[in-house]
This record gives structure tokens, sequence and C-alpha cells, in this order.
């Protein structure tokens, strides 16, 4: 009989000195050791995070031109890259076919052990033809030991097909001539010897947790910490979805984020594109809900105060026609706002309008309060409400402001807003000279 190759130079192979009188223990002092040995895998996630990242960033331009992850793996290594690839789909809504998990002697090995299977160098060949790896694929082999032919052979084979190729292993090793990216997770020897399916079995699934949840997140699956590309199917789901779409928007009502859902599908992704420009904002000082036509009378009292608009390029706005007209030009609008004081008192108002979804652009503007409200930290609370509520959608917010009217420039730049241009008009022109403030996210 051909003896197999001496492993004993590798580490997970080696006795660990703190557990070597397991079999002197409790059942609840195994446990306990299991827990303070286990403090390894973080570290040594950690300690990969650098290699993991370059792996990801290297795949998202390939998955942009319909690239795929393939995980290849024997035992316990080949049974975790199943897992992660199929859990891809009800987390990201991906398509099944865009991460695959393949383990030496086929889906049957995922219940009962066929390890003998791993020996085999050119073990991978037919699922790689069947495949059809090319190069916008990644393969991804999975060793704890990092000697298993299967997946070794697996990264050899993808890399003649042109595709990338990136291995994982438990122990130092050198880089194997086929793989362009090595992972290491160091996580030593394990509590009950050799077992792999231990310390090192879980550095590999929170590896893998790390290549997918980065890789989809990169890939616009994620907006903030929250899955977005999620379809709502059943109970679970559609609370989920609900209360996705009200923490974009919790002017919301479920009732109202549900409406939304259904109107898209009942995809959270598309229901929290559709911006809504007329939110019920609350604050301190302040309260903004969408202006309504009976808003009419309540609102021109407090702007046929003259003084309101004496920098105003429009100084005549007070005058009830004028301001008629101004009213019901913001109204047809759709983005207006008016502005309660904590008695619920109409005391101004402000718009958004423009909104661009190319450069996520939006303008806010012909903004007005009662003088009564001036220099308290009305308008400024305001400004936030509305800056906070923009930007769930936008990445930048303009403003445009009468050369003239200084008051409102210098409180466009205490919230940290930049002048971007001035915009002159020829004598004559309907358009009133302005200047051009900016304001971005973060």
């Amino acid at each position: 009989m051909r003896l197999p190759p001496d492993r004993s130079h590798v580490r997970t192979e080696h006795r660990n000195p703190g557990s070597m009188h397991l079999d002197t223990l409790d059942a609840a002092a195994i446990a306990a050791l299991m827990a303070e040995d286990s403090r390894a895998v973080t570290e040594a996630v950690a300690a990969a995070a650098p290699a993991i990242g370059a792996l990801v960033e290297g795949m998202v331009p390939m998955f942009a031109q319909g690239g795929r992850l393939l995980y290849f793996g024997a035992g316990t290594s080949g049974r975790l890259g199943v897992l992660d690839a199929s859990e891809c789909p009800p987390t990201f809504m991906s398509d099944p076919g865009q991460v695959v998990g393949v383990i030496a002697g086929g889906d049957s090995a995922l219940r009962r052990s066929s390890e003998g299977r791993e020996d085999e160098w050119d073990g991978a060949r037919g699922e790689i033809e069947r495949l059809a790896v090319g190069p916008n694929d990644t393969v991804v082999g999975i060793a704890a030991g990092g000697t298993t032919p299967y997946p070794l052979g697996a990264i050899r084979i993808a890399k003649e097909r042109g595709a990338a190729t990136a291995f994982i292993s438990c122990v130092p090793m050198e880089r194997p001539e086929a793989c362009d990216h090595l992972i290491v997770l160091e996580t030593g020897p394990e509590i009950l010897t050799g077992s792999t399916r231990l310390k090192a079995g879980s550095a590999t699934k929170l590896a893998l947790n790390c290549i997918t949840t980065a890789l989809f997140t990169r890939l616009g699956k994620v907006r903030g910490n929250l899955m977005v590309d999620l379809a709502a199917t059943n109970d679970k789901l559609v609370d989920r979805a609900i209360r996705t779409v009200r923490q974009f928007d919790p002017s919301l009502t479920r009732e109202q984020a549900w409406a939304l859902l259904e109107a898209n599908g009942r995809s959270v992704k598309r229901a929290i594109e559709v911006p809504n420009w007329q939110p019920t904002l609350r604050g301190e000082r302040v309260q903004l809900r969408p202006l309504r036509a009976d808003d009419l009378d309540a609102l021109h009292a407090v702007a046929s105060d003259p003084l309101i608009w004496e920098q105003h390029w429009q100084s005549d706005r007070h005058e009830r026609p004028v301001f008629e007209r101004f009213f019901a030009q913001v109204l047809a609008g759709g983005g207006a706002l008016v502005a309660l004081d904590p008695a619920g008192r109409v005391v101004g108002m402000s718009c958004y309008y423009d909104w661009n979804p190319a450069d996520r652009s939006v303008v806010i503007g012909y903004t007005f309060l009662a003088r009564s409200q001036w220099g308290d930290g009305t308008n400024r609370e305001m400004k936030r409400l509305m800056l906070d509520h923009a930007f769930r959608w936008a990445s930048t917010a303009w403003f445009y402001v009468s050369p003239g009217n200084l008051r409102s420039q210098r409180a466009l730049e205490r919230i940290g807003a930049r002048v971007e241009r001035r915009e002159d008009r020829p004598v004559g022109s309907p358009m009133p000279a302005r200047v051009v403030y900016r304001l971005d996210r973060g």
C-alpha cells in the first residue's frame, strides 16, 4: 500500500497544548474551553481583511460583466461553500447562478461524507466544464489544511480557462501557482486534534460571509446597513420590507409604506428609489407637512409682512394677488411644505423641487418664515429636517438666493452650504440673478 504524504507539518494537525486534558472535563468545561479557544477565529479573519478586500474589489467589475463566484471544497470546506452560496439569493435577491458552491462528491456529500473524493486533483474538471467557467468568473478553492488536491486542482483548471482564482486556507502556506488571491486564516491547532470543523470551520464561514456581504454591498444591494434588494414574499419579509421602507422615509405610515411596495412590485429597492417630496417632518420648534389648498389664507397672513420680502427679488410678494400666483405655482409643483409652530399655527413654508435622479440632486427653496420665528433656531431646524429627509435619496442639495438677500446667504453658510456659482441675468430678463449654494450629503 502506498502511504499518503506526511502532513505532520500542517498546523491544523498539531495538538493544542490547552486541551491535552480534554477527556477529563465535563461537558460545561469542554464548552467553556472551546469558546475561549474560538477567540482566534475573529482575530484570524480580521488579519485577513486586506486580502479579502482585494479579492472582492477585483470581483466587482467582473460581476458587472456577468461574472460569477464559485466555491470548490471537500468535506467541511465544501459544505461551507455550498451554505454561503445558498444563503445569497434570500439575503440579496441574487440570481442563484451568481454564487455557486461545489462540493467534492456532489450534493450527496452534503449529508454523507465522501472524503475520498478530495484526493482527486482533476476531480473538479467536470463541474468546471459543466458550469462553463470563463474569464469573468472567480473560482475560490477552500481547504483548511491547505493541501487538499480537489480545491487546489479546481483553481488550476479554472486558471487555465482564464478565470480569476483565490484559495482560502487556515494554515500559513506559500501561494499556489494558479492562485491570484491567497487568504490565510491562521487559527492554529484545534481543541480536538485535526477536527477542522471547529475553529477552522468557524473562521472559514466568517470569511465567506465577509466575501459575499462585501461583494453584494459593493454591488448596490445594501443601503446603510439594510438589505434593500428584497422581495416581500411571505409575512416575515412583508413586515421587514415595510419597516425598511419606513427607515428611509419615517413620515410614511405602515399602510402607506405597504401601498408604495405594492405599487413597485413588492420590491424594497424600487420602493425606496421613489422620493417622497411631501413628507411630514417633526422637530422641537417646527413641524412640516404637505401644503394644502386651504392653507392659502393662513400662509398669506404670514407672508403679508413686507419686511419678510425686503431682500427678496420679488419684494412685492406680500401683496395678495402676487402671493396667490406664487401659492398656486408651489402648490402645483408637488413638493411644498407648510411650517407649523409647536402650537400648530402656520408660520411659513419651504419647498423641494427640480429633483434630478441622474445626478441625485434636489433644490430646496421658496422658504420664508414669520418674523416671530427669526433668530430662535426655527429656520436652522427646518433646514436640518428637510436636508436629513432629502439625503435619504439625494447626494446634493441646491439653494438659489437673490444676490441682495444677505440674511438667507448667512443662514446657508451657517449650515455649511458653499457658493457654487453666481448667475447674472441680462437687463430685462424675466429670471432674476441668483447666487447658487451647494450642500453635499455627509
